[in-house]
């Protein structure tokens, strides 16, 4: 028995659109500003004692207030890109709120960053729970 190849999903443009704009942003000067002003440097030693040519760069989690490698941090926006109450609304409002200033962004360990986004995923979901209850109201018989 041989296991079926998996299906390649489709192209979905709107995904890549919302991916190369996200990397961009993550690449942007507010991004590392921000992380900047975050960030610490401590001598860091090898396995023998000896001092490692290159230090221990942390960050500053902004929620724990934990010190963190730089693979173990995220930034974070106050206000979300997408607002789980309402949604995505058009690419205009979705930029402008992706690139917005330093003062809207923090810097989160991957857990505490996790945890304010389920906590905005559990509104979206809602969100589109009773959106999809009023449709199945508002729907008539033989409205397919």
């Amino acid at each position: 028995m041989s296991k079926k190849p998996k299906k390649k999903p489709k192209y979905n443009a709107d995904s890549a659109i919302r991916s190369a704009l996200r990397r961009t942003f993550s690449r942007s000067p507010v991004v590392r500003e921000v992380m900047m002003v975050v960030r610490r440097e401590r001598p860091w030693f090898k396995k023998d004692g000896s001092a490692a040519s290159k230090p221990r760069v942390e960050y500053l989690c902004s929620k724990c207030n934990d010190w963190h490698m730089g693979k173990d941090i995220q930034v974070d926006h106050a206000v979300p890109v997408v607002d789980p109450d309402v949604g995505f609304v058009n690419w205009d409002t979705y930029v402008s709120r992706l690139f917005c200033p330093k003062e809207n962004l923090s810097v989160l360990c991957k857990t505490c960053h996790k945890e304010k986004t389920d906590q905005e995923k559990a509104v979206a979901v809602e969100r589109r729970k009773r959106l999809k209850e009023f449709i199945s109201l508002v729907k008539q018989p033989g409205d397919d």
